[in-house]
């Protein structure tokens, strides 16, 4: 299963906003085929897994599948979507037994294999389901996953109070927050950041470009009052951008921008309601949601516990007055000694360490 679970990873970034499977088939304790999810509305993991046999074998593919073992990261699918139902082609094999890393609450796929005779055993896999948290979550509780993603001192401010300076950590901790916006559907910001910071907001790694597959994030940006700067990068780079506002219509300035929409939001005091947002972005077919903001908007949506998962980029280096503290939420959080929240990675990237602590 494990070798599944590495398999499913390298479609990540052309998934979206579908599912990350993989699949290996095993004879006399061989693996004589093997597939993944690569993109979206492509065959499924464990029909490329049965090709990839045919392929190897093509006069005796029925007798090497028969008998064998088939590993999938995740059930297999019940219902005719993009394509036909997985459990259809798996029952024309005498599969010895289908193994299941976890399960898919909007299939019966094991239900229905089970019923047709074949030995089914679910593992309930943690991998397997990290494989897919933002699918699995959006499922359960009926509203995307979201990811906080900080990039701080050691002494934990993260916004410069002059100009002279744009980055606290390194290259490589920018390239690995490059490889969590291309997970992404959705790249969240706001205001302060666009109009201070000039981000583009986009994915630029050359290995992820590379594939045909991929599809950029769509970028949201919030701002309660429409006070951005519509020549920012943000918004002349290619790709759909969407502005959450309290507004009814954009600016005139703003009409002419390709790919440009609004979405009303309501209002809480002098900012943005992020349940309102929450609530209507789960309308959506959204699973993932990297917010990537200021102390502002990052501390709204923790106050009203939004945040599923916060993602840190810790530099070695001190800021002191030199930066604002990362958060600026009304209720104060001890991140890394919290009841709520579970360390569940803790790696270094390059020169600085990368905390990933998540709701539990």
């Amino acid at each position: 299963m494990s070798k599944a679970v590495a398999l499913a990873a390298k479609g990540k970034f052309n998934t979206k906003p579908g599912v990350n499977v993989g699949s290996i088939i095993v004879k006399n304790q061989k693996i004589i085929g093997q597939g993944y999810y690569e993109y979206y509305g492509g065959p499924h993991a464990e029909i490329n897994a049965i090709n990839d046999v045919k392929k190897k074998y093509k006069k005796n593919f029925l007798s090497q599948l028969s008998g064998s073992e088939i590993y999938i990261t995740l059930e297999p699918c019940s219902k005719k979507g993009k394509t036909g139902a997985c459990v259809d082609e798996l029952k024309k094999y005498d599969f010895n037994r289908v193994i299941i890393g976890s399960r898919d609450p909007t299939q019966k796929g094991l239900d229905n294999l089970h019923k047709a005779g074949y030995e089914v055993k679910s593992l309930n896999d943690q991998s397997c389901e990290d494989l897919n948290l933002g699918f699995l979550h959006k499922v359960r509780f009926n509203k995307p996953f979201v990811r906080a993603k900080i990039a701080m001192s050691a002494d934990h401010k993260s916004v410069f109070l002059t100009k002279k300076r744009k980055w606290i950590t390194g290259i490589p901790a920018r390239n690995d927050v490059q490889c969590l916006r291309a997970e992404s559907d959705i790249i969240l910001t706001g205001s302060g950041t666009i109009n201070n910071d000039s981000p583009s907001m986009n994915v630029r790694l050359k290995k992820i470009l590379a594939s045909k597959a991929f599809d950029q994030p769509k970028r949201y940006v919030f701002s309660k009052e429409l006070t951005l700067d519509w020549n920012a990068p943000f918004f002349n780079l290619p790709g759909q951008k969407v502005v959450v506002t309290s507004k009814r219509s954009l600016p005139k300035s703003a009409r002419k921008i390709k790919n440009l929409s609004l979405l009303n939001c309501k209002s809480k005091g002098r900012f943005l309601d992020p349940k309102n947002f929450i609530e209507k972005i789960s309308r959506f077919q959204i699973n993932n949601i990297l917010l990537e903001s200021g102390p502002n908007l990052l501390g709204s949506f923790g106050d009203v516990n939004l945040i599923d998962e916060f993602i840190f980029y810790i530099s070695p280096e001190k800021l002191g007055r030199q930066a604002e503290y990362f958060y600026n939420g009304k209720n104060k959080i001890n991140f890394f000694d919290n009841e709520q929240f579970d360390i569940v990675e803790e790696t270094q990237v390059g020169k600085d360490k990368k905390i990933v602590i998540r709701k539990k």
